[in-house]
């Protein structure tokens, strides 16, 4: 299996290729706390838009690590498509929530490149 892996500091992600449990690659990559991100259930790959699951490290905020901006970005589109014409933004344009270090993203189908 493929795994999307987004880093703060960029806005392309890793792909890695993982063979082995699902869960077991999401931990090699965000360590043993790793938790679903609700809501993010889609997003953009290969030229098309796909089912997902994503997850985060949900200590990274006390951990020191910065906003990761382009995953936050996602997140909030994916909320869209899901029918929540705001997304991630409260009724006065603030953000209600982002994205903290590095993010996993597994697609239902994602292409080898």
């Amino acid at each position: 299996m493929d795994l999307l892996v987004f880093y703060p500091e960029t806005t392309e992600p890793k792909r890695r290729h993982f063979d082995g449990p699902v869960l077991l690659g999401v931990e090699q990559a965000l360590g043993e706390n790793a938790e679903v991100i609700p809501g993010f259930s889609t997003i953009p790959c290969d030229g098309m838009i796909q089912r997902c699951v994503a997850y985060c490290d949900p200590g990274a905020k006390q951990n020191g690590r910065p906003i990761n901006t382009w995953a936050t970005t996602l997140w909030h589109m994916s909320l869209q498509r899901a029918g929540y014409e705001r997304g991630l933004r409260r009724e006065d344009s603030t953000i209600a929530d982002w994205l903290i270090g590095t993010v996993v993203v597994v697609c239902s189908r994602l292409k080898a490149k």
